[in-house]
């Protein structure tokens, strides 16, 4: 059952709530960590909006859209960290710094999620929509990066918008979708250099499957890399290197997805022409291939990194969670419609894919209750 786009809208904000206030129980759980409090000192509190412009912070990521943001959320609340909070910090318990300072946070996420329910709603039917929700709910990242006062929850939305307008180029053309996505890299290059990879394969599928002209793929994809190159090299560049690849990479990626994925490939390359006709998600499948070979890409350039002055950490693929939650989504619906023919492999399919699903629920909830996360009672 596909909603129209009110009725998509309306259950979506109402699932957009509950992740919000979900976030901000999460806030109030998990103890501010070194990162969070030292940008919120050294950038937020101790800059003007002037010199957060003039890039006169510390941070390693100079580009300024989270701490304007995060700037302004500060002046609406006319909050400062506290000043007996220690100089040397490592976790501080401090519940409306914890509240506050993740606001914005808690916003995107809550945002990006509702965003992948609202599409699959709009293009799919409800179920599907609550299939990619569970998706994007069972992903480590998600909840590791949910409230933490820092950019790769704005990242992760930003990659959410990007990829769900490319989706939407291929599934709906009638929908305009340049100027969304001209603002979209323009938003992405204020956030972080690293969009850089990103920005370039979007606008390249783009252009090569002709839902940009050369002259709007131009226009989408130099100004925004214009200014991704202006603050890559405004960063201050730390010599980083790769230490555990395999468990940098399916932090961001889940490694038993790969396995469908390739399926997916096979069965979309060998299957006969009346079958693939039924599927509107074969062309997500190169956009995934090449976020993942960036991503591959990225840490094994770093694996020989020598005199290194900090490691690697999955958080910096963060934009490729995204890519995985869509591409399994979209190949879980296209494997169930290619074996409906036969009731019987379709339910053992089904089955097979929710487990995968369930699975790695369990094993995310461990793991989160293995670090402690979130069980620090307000």
């Amino acid at each position: 059952m596909r909603f129209d786009h009110l009725k998509s809208l309306y259950l979506s904000l109402g699932v957009g709530a509950l992740l919000l206030a979900g976030g901000s129980c999460l806030s109030a759980h998990k103890l501010l960590w070194t990162d969070e409090l030292y940008t919120q000192q050294t950038a937020i509190d101790a800059n003007s909006y002037a010199g957060l412009l003039a890039l006169k912070f510390p941070d390693g990521n100079k580009n300024p859209l989270f701490y304007i943001i995060q700037k302004t959320v500060s002046h609406a609340f006319s909050y400062r960290l506290p000043v007996y909070f220690p100089r040397e910090f490592h976790r501080t318990r401090d519940i409306p710094s914890q509240i506050i300072l993740r606001i914005p946070s808690n916003i995107y996420m809550s945002l990006a999620l509702a965003l992948i329910f609202y599409f699959f709603s709009r293009f799919y039917s409800v179920y599907a929509a609550f299939y990619a929700l569970g998706v994007a709910l069972v992903s480590p990242m998600v909840w590791m990066y949910w409230v933490e006062a820092r950019p790769y929850s704005l990242w992760f939305l930003l990659t959410t918008v990007q990829l769900l307008l490319l989706c939407t180029a291929f599934i709906s053309p009638k929908i305009k979708t340049f100027k969304s996505l001209c603002l979209t890299h323009l938003l992405l290059a204020l956030t972080t250099p690293a969009s850089m990879l990103q920005m370039s394969i979007v606008t390249i599928m783009l252009c090569f499957s002709r839902k940009l002209s050369v002259k709007q793929s131009c226009v989408a994809w130099t100004l925004p890399m214009a200014i991704a190159l202006f603050y890559y090299f405004s960063d201050t560049i730390f010599t980083i290197k790769t230490y555990m690849f395999s468990s940098n990479l399916f932090d961001v990626v889940m490694p038993e997805r790969l396995f469908i994925y390739v399926l997916y490939a096979l069965m979309a390359w060998v299957l006969p022409e009346k079958y693939k006709k039924l599927s509107w998600n074969i062309f997500f499948l190169p956009a995934f291939a090449l976020f993942f070979a960036s991503g591959f890409f990225v840490l094994y350039k770093d694996l020989f990194t020598q005199n290194s002055e900090q490691g690697f950490f999955s958080r910096y693929l963060i934009y490729l969670t995204p890519a995985d939650i869509l591409m399994f989504s979209l190949a879980s619906f296209d494997l169930r419609r290619w074996t409906r023919p036969n009731p019987w492999i379709c339910l053992n399919a089904s089955i097979f894919l929710g487990g995968l699903v369930i699975i790695r629920g369990l094993m995310t909830y461990r793991d989160i209750l293995a670090a402690a996360t979130y069980l620090h009672s307000p």
